[in-house]
């Protein structure tokens, strides 16, 4: 009897944990204003506090996320529709994401502070765009950049031989303490409409689709092909400052 009643007990400490942890996570639904088809959010969180935020997306669809946050602890993840784990994880991964998703369904972009920064009580002011479409070149949200960035201006570009022959515009967010750091940069093969994003990180770049990177070093800059038919030339000063 003893045995049962504190399985009993242990049941109910269980259940109104969970509830207890699912109250802190609070919920939004992302919705797009007719004929866009992405979204800007600006948020607070303090503490504990996770926002999860709910959009709906077709299989086959690309998703993208863009986070700029005030402080470094703050980071996003994506959860596949009924999925036990994130198919992206923010504070390995940076705070990009743009993809071809695999399965139809609810998608959450889950916002949190790290454990260390929630522990001391901290807080962060950030703006997530969110996008969904069936070409990532339609997606409406963050084909400029972040709405907040540490430096703009433009960069050497071409399409379809390494001539470097255009200017492209940029933007940046950097993180000094890592070394890192996020660029945006005009498409020079999609136009006006699109952008392509670098993530910079331990002398190594990452893009955020499935494009085939070459990167060497010129002087006191990076010379990056992207695919064999786009290029770039991006300073040490755009990533690091100076």
């Amino acid at each position: 009897m003893k045995l049962i009643a504190a399985s009993v007990l242990f049941g109910m400490v269980t259940a109104s944990t969970l509830a207890s942890a699912d109250v802190s996570i609070r919920k939004e639904e992302v919705l797009f204003k007719q004929g866009e088809t992405g979204a800007t959010i600006k948020g607070k969180i303090s503490g504990d506090q996770t926002v999860d935020y709910r959009v709906r997306a077709g299989a086959g669809q690309s998703l993208m996320v863009a986070f700029t946050p005030d402080n470094s602890s703050a980071y996003f993840n994506v959860i596949a529709p009924g999925a036990d784990s994130a198919l992206f994880i923010g504070s390995t991964s940076g705070n990009r994401f743009e993809s071809t998703l695999p399965a139809s369904g609810t998608y959450t972009i889950r916002v949190y502070l790290m454990r260390n920064a929630a522990r001391r009580g901290e807080s962060v002011n950030y703006t997530l765009q969110v996008g969904v479409a069936a070409d990532a070149s339609k997606l409406t949200a963050g084909n400029a950049g972040p709405d907040k960035w540490d430096a703009s201006g433009s960069v050497k570009c071409s399409a379809g031989a390494p001539g470097l022959d255009r200017e492209c515009g940029f933007r940046v967010v950097r993180n000094l303490s890592k070394r890192s750091a996020d660029v945006w940069i005009a498409n020079i093969a999609r136009g006006q409409s699109g952008y392509r994003f670098f993530h910079y990180a331990d002398r190594q770049f990452t893009t955020s689709d499935n494009a085939k990177l070459a990167w060497q070093r010129k002087d006191d800059n990076w010379w990056i092909s992207v695919d064999g038919r786009e290029f770039y030339l991006i300073p040490d000063a755009l990533i690091h400052g100076g």
